[in-house]
């Protein structure tokens, strides 16, 4: 028993040893790095999280890990490098507008990329309760979708042993219609609901190889109750 469990640790060992493994970009075509950039605001917490992750050809490709002297800044502050993410990231309070990314390849190319900031989507204010007893109208306080935009309403948390998402892509979008079958899925009782919208495009400035760069907003996480 003893040497099954031992046997069992080290496999797991080599297992999150193997997931951890990193490429790094000295020993790459620098036009084969793919760049990811993600912008995301909390208004909960008035926070921003900025994010840079580099892979080899493609979105799912191996994680890159710069080497010196290539690097990555935003808004002119170098990123950290976290090794459990396999990224570069930096949080700050506040939304930072008109902030932006620059990415310093080995041979000394530069390429700067501009978040966009998306509007604001926040739960209308008076909102307490949402009822199971048939689809429910829900609009947001902000603008309309946009082209390339993406938002979504998840309810979660409180009394809810599970959690539903509704999600809209339609440009000129207003509101959600949450369906009765998903608000079933829920229990009575208390929870929370939150908005997040999503802007994605591909980059102005890159390589060869390109990548995508995301802007997200978080709205205030705002209780309710669901009622049967």
């Amino acid at each position: 028993m003893k040497r099954t469990i031992t046997l069992s640790l080290a496999l797991i060992g080599v297992l999150f040893f193997t997931s951890c493994k990193r490429e790094e970009s000295i020993s790459i075509d620098q036009n084969r790095i793919y760049s990811e950039y993600i912008y995301s605001y909390n208004a909960s917490l008035n926070k921003s999280t900025v994010t840079a992750r580099f892979r080899v050809d493609h979105n799912n490709g191996k994680k890159i890990e710069l080497s010196y002297p290539s690097r990555v800044s935003f808004n002119g502050s170098a990123l950290a490098w976290r090794n459990v993410l396999g990224a570069y990231e930096a949080s700050q309070f506040g939304n930072s507008v008109g902030s932006g990314f620059e990415y310093y390849d080995i041979d000394g190319n530069v390429f700067s990329n501009s978040i966009q900031i998306i509007p604001s989507s926040e739960i209308p204010f008076g909102l307490t309760n949402i009822s199971q007893s048939g689809n429910f109208f829900l609009p947001w306080t902000g603008e309309p979708l946009q082209m390339g935009e993406e938002i979504k309403v998840t309810i979660s948390g409180g009394d809810q042993t599970t959690s539903r998402s509704w999600t809209l892509t339609n440009i000129g979008a207003s509101h959600f219609i949450l369906d009765e079958n998903r608000l079933r899925d829920l229990v009575p009782g208390a929870a929370q609901i939150r908005i997040e919208r999503t802007r994605s495009t591909s980059l102005e400035q890159s390589n060869l190889a390109g990548g995508r760069i995301t802007s997200k907003y978080l709205s205030r996480k705002i209780n309710i109750q669901i009622t049967a």
